[in-house]
């Protein structure tokens, strides 16, 4: 008898896979995710405001007493230690220690409401005479109950969230604790995998020689990948150099509401992401048919080589050949030929024009990404068994038939696999655009890439504060995209990509 769930060959009588835990042949469900998410919730909520002021804020404002968060504590290093015991909740719950991550949530809470009440907050309230920014320093329960400067102040929303990140964790937590398959497997223990019958720390001891070989990596790793994500947090804060100024989520209610740019951005990220990948899939089949229709083996081998090689060459080289090509002046190869042809009286701007950018840009990804593309089609294709083809054609389908009944079914799972996994980095468009773009395309070719690169370099006055507040949430659409194209390919192929 097999798991219905991980295909794992069961004893006889077990009602419980040892494996992945299956109750009655269906999956376990993985609660230690809800533990998980209300950790990452007190992570949020130790960004986010304490104590605001009721005053609203506007553009061009003179910093002041507006919001008091974590990163305002005269003593920063009660924001890491706060951090710091999140994560190792969040590595203990990993590793199957619920119970102690358990301690290390209320810890952190508690490491919030000491640091509330027993340190002072700064603020910046002017400038002094040097034009450096003038701190004034606050205690939460003083502002809270007397206000400062004629402004009266509330608890702000970074209160709430830690308080609800707790409960759902704690509640995650026990959920896991007390599921009934971890009570009793009613399995022998020598059927037992080394999920269940051994902890991490026997595990990391048996395997210590290639833990010691990750630990280079690992190093690297949390030095170059995650360490700078501590810098998410100057998306809370007025970048001031060396001194930067917490203001809460303003730069977010700036962005949302007030930003037209912005918005002009994301949909301009949206559109060409979308309307590319879609264009640029449809082609790699296409290409990919007539590649397989090829018998000739030198001659296709000769025509996929030289499909492929546009892949190869930058996008700062592929601009180059195409401004070249598309020129205005009388070095235009195509707007040459259109005059001499009488189409066109007139050079046309493809890449100046916002009216013939946007499809001058998809012709240039089509022309650069499309024969790589067709790695996967192939693949696919060379699979499809010749008796098939060789039954239809006794039957009498002709060559178009066998492409509708035989060959598109067969790609259309590679098609939908393809499409769902390029969906992900639909927000990570830049250097094809930024090589191409003008000051006369902004309307059409400015994404989000490409604003934040403006707007933190090219800027008279850079808000790096605002940039990374911009670039945060674009991080958080992505994310959204990828477990949404995770949920999407576990239903098409049956796994996850993550």
């Amino acid at each position: 008898m097999q798991c219905k769930s991980c295909g794992t060959e069961l004893p006889k009588k077990a009602k419980i896979c040892p494996k992945c835990g299956a109750l009655n042949g269906k999956p376990a469900g993985n609660t230690r995710y809800l533990a998980i998410i209300g950790m990452v919730i007190m992570l949020i909520g130790g960004l986010l405001p304490f104590a605001k002021s009721n005053e609203t804020l506007m553009d061009g404002y003179t910093p002041k007493a507006y919001s008091f968060g974590f990163m305002n504590i005269s003593v920063i290093a009660m924001w890491y230690i706060f951090m710091l015991i999140l994560v190792a909740g969040i590595l203990l719950v990993v590793a199957k220690k619920e119970k102690l991550s358990i301690i290390t949530s209320v810890a952190a809470t508690a490491v919030a409401f000491i640091s509330m009440f027993a340190f002072q907050f700064t603020s910046a309230d002017g400038k002094t005479k040097t034009g450096a920014l003038k701190y004034v320093y606050h205690n939460i329960s003083d502002l809270l109950s007397n206000g400062y400067n004629g402004n009266s102040y509330s608890v702000g929303s970074g209160v709430y969230v830690i308080i609800i990140g707790l409960i759902v964790a704690i509640v995650g937590v026990f959920w896991d604790v007390v599921k009934i398959f971890k009570k009793d497997l009613g399995v022998d223990t020598k059927y037992l995998s080394n999920t269940l019958n051994q902890n991490i720390g026997q595990k990391m001891f048996y395997y210590r020689g290639f833990y010691l070989m990750f630990l280079p990596v690992l190093v690297m790793v949390l030095l170059f990948f995650y360490w700078p994500m501590l810098g998410c947090r100057y998306a809370f804060t007025s970048y001031v150099l060396a001194n930067p100024y917490y203001i809460g989520v303003f730069h977010f209610q700036t962005m949302l509401k007030f930003d037209t740019f912005f918005w002009a951005a994301f949909r301009n990220t949206l559109v060409l992401s979308i309307v590319k990948l879609i264009l640029n899939t449809g082609a790699a089949v296409i290409i990919s048919l007539l590649l397989n229709e090829i018998t000739n083996m030198a001659f296709k081998k000769t025509v996929q080589t030289i499909v492929y090689l546009p892949h190869f060459m930058s996008w700062v080289v592929v601009a180059a050949v195409f401004k070249v090509i598309l020129s205005v002046n009388s070095t235009g190869v195509v707007n040459g030929a259109l005059i001499n042809m009488g189409l066109i009286n007139s050079p046309i701007d493809f890449l100046g024009s916002s009216k013939y950018w946007t499809g001058t840009f998809f012709v240039m990804n089509i022309w650069k990404d499309t024969g790589w593309g067709t790695i996967l089609f192939l693949a696919t294709l060379s699979g499809i068994s010749p008796d098939l083809y060789e039954a239809a054609q006794i039957d009498g389908a002709n060559r178009f038939k066998r492409l509708i009944y035989i060959t598109l079914p067969a790609l259309a799972n590679t098609i939908i696999t393809v499409f769902i996994l390029n969906l992900a980095k639909v927000m990570n468009l830049f250097e094809s655009v930024f090589v191409t773009q003008s000051a006369g395309t902004y309307d059409v070719s400015q994404v989000l890439q490409t604003y934040i690169y403006n707007k933190t370099f090219s800027a008279s006055f850079s808000d790096y504060g605002y940039t990374t507040a911009v670039g945060l949430f674009k991080s958080f659409v992505g994310m959204i995209l990828v477990l949404g194209c995770n949920y999407a390919s576990k239903k098409v192929r049956g796994r996850g990509i993550v």
